[in-house]
């Protein structure tokens, strides 16, 4: 899923981010699954947890879902 491989491209650090975002080539190798980095879509609800010892009822106006922008994505088939 391309959120995860966004997510592993900045789990894998500022280099890597900074060479991906000038050379979108780079990106490639993070769409394998070998790079899963969805963990990191959880770390702000524990951090949350473990600061304040509730969990963080955070619903967003938006998913962050690829695709779930129908309006961002007017040629895409249903």
């Amino acid at each position: 899923m391309f959120l995860y491989a966004r997510c592993a491209v900045v789990a894998a650090g500022r280099a890597v981010w900074e060479g991906v975002f000038f050379d979108v080539d780079k990106f490639a190798p993070y769409t394998s699954t070998k790079y899963d980095a969805e963990w990191l879509l959880y770390v702000p609800d524990q951090a949350y947890e473990l600061a304040t010892g509730k969990e963080w009822d955070r619903l967003t106006r938006y998913c962050c879902e690829s695709y779930s922008n129908r309006d961002g994505w007017p040629d895409l088939e249903s």
